[in-house]
């Protein structure tokens, strides 16, 4: 099954700021003319709870959060979700499995806040790459970015106890703690809810 659509809000100014000022600050990318790269993005006012990706859709697009907060998430086989990332201004949400496959995504992604995305397909991005080397750049930071935050969150769940992955997730993520419901940063550091109050407490 492809990806279900979701409802586009109409591009403004404010959008536009929005993309530049993040690709500016989070990734020291600065777009000179965004008048040849427009029809590349799309972006999306979401409302908290609103799916970005849905468990067993195909999606062949990276999604760049420029506002608000999402999660990425599975179901175990009795129905549980367990939270495997949360991410922010700045941070691109994507099936990677979905997109180098062309299969269904095993993750589902979806807004924990108001969001406001934009995204732009594998397909669009692989033109730009094309057009202009600074992309294929852009692209190789973001993979890095992404494949030492997985590697970091493995040794993180090897080495340390729930309390220390707390703390390590308050020194360097202070904003996810203000921002995220509770039983989601319990199920990213692998703890249960109640438990994360007698760590906090």
């Amino acid at each position: 099954m492809k990806e279900p659509g979701i409802l586009k809000s109409p591009t403004s100014e404010e959008n536009d700021e929005l993309l530049l000022r993040c690709f500016k600050d989070h990734f020291n990318f600065t777009i000179d003319d965004l008048s040849p790269i427009r029809t590349h993005f799309n972006y999306y006012h979401k409302r908290k709870k609103d799916f970005l990706i849905r468990e067993g859709y195909t999606s062949t697009n990276y999604i760049l959060i420029l506002e608000g907060y999402v999660r990425s998430f599975y179901r175990t086989e009795k129905g549980e979700e367990v939270t495997i990332e949360l991410l922010g201004k700045g941070e691109f949400a994507a099936s990677m499995y979905s997109i180098l496959k062309r299969a269904p995504s095993f993750e589902s992604i979806q807004c924990v806040t108001d969001c406001i995305v934009c995204s732009i397909s594998e397909a669009s991005f692989e033109e730009l790459a094309a057009e202009n080397p600074a992309w294929i750049q852009l692209g190789m930071t973001c993979l890095k970015s992404a494949l030492l935050k997985k590697e970091e969150r493995i040794l993180t769940f090897g080495k340390l106890k729930g309390k220390e992955r707390y703390a390590k997730l308050m020194e360097e993520r202070p904003d996810i703690i203000r921002h995220v419901p509770v039983q989601y940063v319990a199920s990213y550091i692998g703890v249960k809810p109640e438990s994360l109050s007698r760590i906090k407490g």
